[in-house]
């Protein structure tokens, strides 16, 4: 292999670097994303179990629980979702910067295009997650106040 071959690989791979480690964080996020997504589902079905038993003020106290979590869930979809969403986009981030180097074509743009696509997509998957948080804090008011567990 030619010196200036080697150094014309090394470019695209060190631009490759960034996205890889990218995606390793986020994957941790999702690690934590779908571990709270669990907790509120196996949460709802131990409320849903008490609710036929439930006498009418602390049936109320547990619908309001399970409006709460069904509110968590979702945006935990959704974090989920985008989280994915920003990895799916790194992937292809470094698939064209392979093909680029391949093919030596200019991918420039579609790198920029995709890097802040996969930047937004994070973003607003963290943004659902904080929002998840906020709600969290609601399920437990709701807790504390109707004495359910």
């Amino acid at each position: 292999m030619q010196v200036g071959t080697s150094s014309a690989i090394l470019g695209p791979i060190q631009a490759a670097t960034a996205p890889v480690v990218l995606i390793s964080g986020i994957g941790l996020l999702l690690l934590t994303l779908t571990g709270r997504l669990g907790r509120i589902v196996d949460r709802a079905r131990l409320l849903a179990d008490r609710r036929p038993a439930a006498d009418p003020g602390e049936r109320a106290g547990i619908e309001a629980q399970l409006t709460v979590l069904r509110r968590r869930a979702r945006l935990v979809r959704l974090a989920i979702l985008l989280s994915a969403s920003a990895i799916v986009l790194l992937a292809i981030l470094i698939a064209v910067l392979f093909l680029g180097l391949l093919l030596g074509a200019d991918v420039g743009a579609i790198a920029a295009v995709l890097f802040i696509a996969s930047v937004a997509s994070l973003v607003a998957g963290l943004l659902a997650f904080v929002r998840e948080l906020f709600e969290a804090l609601t399920a437990l008011d709701l807790s504390l106040d109707h004495q359910v567990t």
